[in-house]
């Protein structure tokens, strides 16, 4: 069993057996969970800037969200993220609950209908799913979710690539590439706007898995840029002839270019070469302060050969597993 659905079930156990001896839950209780699920339902569909709302109302000071195919969020503020970055949600219902516990602790399942518009838009997507969720009683009596998990019906929709781990017999120029292999969170700003988007923040995950055959490094790049949703495919890969590094990148704003890279012993520096409104446009990429656990990062950029200036820096940590 999967370790955040063996976590939830050791909350579930745990909070079970120390209130057995409280008594099952009221006809109060149970519509006061049945109510919390309705307001939840009523404040998906209304104004998306309420998603704090939605959450205040609806999660423990405590919770942890488990969404699919997505990291786990924990707090209110991860959570107000990670829904913010879901997409923006036209309908959202659920089925008849099922409501069981003891005391002051009560697990749901559910099954939920949703149609949203993806993050960076799109035609709306009708998905179905269920979801297991733990609540505990406050104070004032209503009830709070304090674990939250679900996932869909269907498939996962998009291409679906084979993938593989490094090929056994990898020449030294790919196993540097294994460096980055894993799952990466990458935090950064951007100092000032530019021809990349506005100054502001920045969240990404990265997924960089090997592609079947061990030869070529794929990324998957997911997250929040100052100027909305972003996603992003990188292919990595080492060319032998020319004793090279190279590589591709195509992402949801429109870019689709070929990029270099350099890999020294203290940093790797993507380049790519780019052309803006006319204007040749150099933008470089550099990983820095490498680790096992981590490094740092910069983006700066030359126009029309000029000097190149910092527009974004940031700091990038590999998640365990």
């Amino acid at each position: 069993m999967r370790h955040w659905a063996w976590s939830l079930v050791v909350v579930v156990f745990c909070l079970l057996a120390a209130a057995c001896q409280q008594g099952a839950l009221s006809d109060q209780d149970k519509a006061a969970i049945q109510k919390a699920h309705d307001d939840y339902a009523r404040m998906m569909t209304a104004d998306k800037s309420d998603v704090a709302g939605l959450v205040r109302m609806y999660y423990t000071d405590t919770a942890r969200v488990l969404p699919p195919n997505a990291p786990a969020l924990d707090g209110p503020p991860a959570i107000v993220q990670g829904y913010t970055a879901m997409g923006q949600v036209k309908t959202f219902k659920f089925g008849p609950l099922s409501i069981e516990g003891q005391g002051r602790a009560a697990y749901v399942e559910s099954t939920w209908e949703a149609t949203f518009v993806p993050p960076g838009g799109g035609e709306p997507i009708t998905e179905r799913g269920k979801g297991l969720e733990v609540f505990q009683r406050q104070a004032d009596g209503s009830w709070k979710a304090t674990r939250d998990m679900w996932n869909g019906d269907a498939p996962p929709p998009g291409l679906t690539l084979p993938m593989g781990a490094l090929k056994a017999d990898a020449s030294t120029a790919l196993k540097q590439l294994d460096w980055f292999a894993g799952k990466w969170e990458m935090t950064g700003e951007a100092k000032t706007a530019s021809a990349f988007g506005p100054a502001g923040k920045s969240s990404l995950t990265l997924d960089c898995r090997w592609q079947a055959g061990g030869t070529n490094l794929f990324c998957s790049v997911d997250g929040m840029l100052p100027g909305g949703s972003y996603h992003d495919l990188m292919i990595h890969t080492y060319d032998p002839v020319a004793k090279a590094y190279r590589g591709f990148d195509a992402d949801n704003t429109g870019m689709a270019a070929p990029f270099g890279l350099s890999i020294g012993k203290d940093a790797w520096t993507y380049t790519y070469d780019l052309k803006m409104d006319g204007k040749p446009v150099k933008m470089r990429m550099t990983m820095f302060n490498l680790s096992k656990d981590g490094c740092s990062f910069k983006q700066e950029v030359s126009v029309a050969g000029g000097p190149f200036t910092l527009i974004t820096e940031g700091a990038g940590r590999k998640l365990p597993g």
